[in-house]
């Protein structure tokens, strides 16, 4: 993972922002998802969207993107919200709906949130380049317990 990705992601982040003139998570996802997607190809990863999980309880959910391996093994998961969302409150809402709590982002376009085995490990500004690399390392050297 390199700088050269980070500021890659941060120009098509501010391309869709000025070119949609809008802030709505639908459209300015795309640009995190690219990067993860970008990321996860050099680990040997695929990355899907609307990946489904089916919740201990047999609900279905689905979020908005995740990480695999070939064997469709997940190896981390990315959920995408509005950034007039207040994303503590977000993050709280999906776990209550049985939301993997392993490994998973969380951002709004301003703030990335990495949460590993149930705890908060990291949050950051995504346009603070050499924190948002530190995150996105944490997030792809996971290991499970």
């Amino acid at each position: 993972m390199s700088q050269l990705s980070i500021q890659k992601y941060l120009n098509e982040l501010s391309d869709l922002k000025r070119v949609s003139g809008t802030r709505r998570e639908s459209v300015v996802r795309e640009a995190f998802k690219d990067l993860l997607r970008s990321i996860g190809r050099s680990h040997d990863l695929v990355f899907l969207t609307e990946y489904l999980i089916v919740t201990p309880t047999g609900a279905k959910i689905y979020v908005d993107g995740a990480l695999v391996y070939d064997l469709r093994l997940p190896f981390g998961y990315w959920e995408a919200k509005d950034q007039e969302d207040d994303l503590d409150e977000e993050i709280a809402k999906k776990f209550t709906k049985g939301y993997p709590q392993d490994n998973i982002l969380f951002e709004n376009s301003n703030i990335a949130v990495l949460i590993q085995n149930k705890q908060e490990i990291m949050r950051c500004s995504v346009v603070d380049t050499e924190q948002l690399e530190r995150l996105l390392g944490l997030f792809f050297k996971y290991q499970r317990p």
